[in-house]
């Protein structure tokens, strides 16, 4: 307990989850094209879809898909991913990161109010997946 150890600066903690999103227009034209962009993911280097040896090949697929674009649909994509930034994305894209992404985000929020108040916390959730199905989750 010497001063040299008290008078040090606390760190401060940065959340590990984002929850918000900034779409740029590479990831809007992503998910327009997502099915083209991972068939020639497959052709090029026949690694599975999602798979490690698949995000090799992904920034090179997406550019070819980007190049062959014409630059109407590029300024068109400009302008989506600004308004998905500020408003939010159609309800099929917002499905897919439900089901990616909630229960990370559900796990992040009871461990934070654990460590931070002590309080435990329930949660039931409910969504609808891309085909419209209502699904719930404790």
């Amino acid at each position: 307990k010497t001063w040299l150890f008290n008078n040090r600066k606390k760190k401060e903690r940065k959340d590990m989850i984002k929850y918000e999103r900034k779409w740029i227009p590479r990831m809007v034209i992503y998910q327009w094209n997502q099915e083209e962009v991972l068939k020639r993911i497959k052709d090029k280097s026949r690694a599975k879809p999602g798979g490690p040896g698949m995000f090799k090949h992904y920034q090179a697929a997406v550019k070819r898909v980007m190049a062959e674009l014409s630059d109407d649909k590029l300024e068109k994509a400009k302008e989506t991913a600004e308004e998905w930034s500020n408003n939010f994305p159609p309800p099929k894209i917002q499905a897919q990161v439900t089901c990616k992404k909630g229960p990370a985000y559900m796990e992040h929020f009871s461990k934070e109010m654990w460590r931070q108040c002590r309080m435990r916390v329930f949660v039931m959730s409910a969504w609808k997946n891309e085909q419209g199905e209502v699904l719930f989750r404790m």
